[in-house]
């Protein structure tokens, strides 16, 4: 059963734009590089819900073919490379998996 990660961050007042673009570009390129990786989209929210985002400024939508994957989405070497950019453009961030069929 396909798995859908979702993950909610809060921007660092100072981050800069182009490196949240960047890490935006980079964590979307992991799609073929990771096995298992189905597809990932990231964003801000949209403006019907961004009274309701609780602080945060940018989501990420992970799809992954089965569970087991969201173990070596975690710990491949492209995923390294997008948390150490996440590092200098977030404050926080939060996460959640769902096992959902369609």
């Amino acid at each position: 059963m396909p798995v859908y990660h979702v993950a909610l961050f809060k921007l660092k007042p100072e981050a800069d734009p182009n490196k949240v673009k960047q890490w935006q570009a980079l964590a979307e390129g992991m799609v073929g590089q990771v096995p298992g990786l189905i597809g990932l989209q990231a964003g801000a929210p949209i403006a019907l819900t961004a009274p309701m985002a609780k602080g945060f400024d940018m989501g990420v939508v992970v799809h992954l073919d089965y569970v087991e994957s969201l173990a070596t989405f975690f710990t491949h070497p492209s995923h390294e490379e997008v948390n150490e950019l996440y590092k200098d453009v977030c404050e926080m961030g939060s996460t959640i998996g769902y096992d959902i069929e369609f």
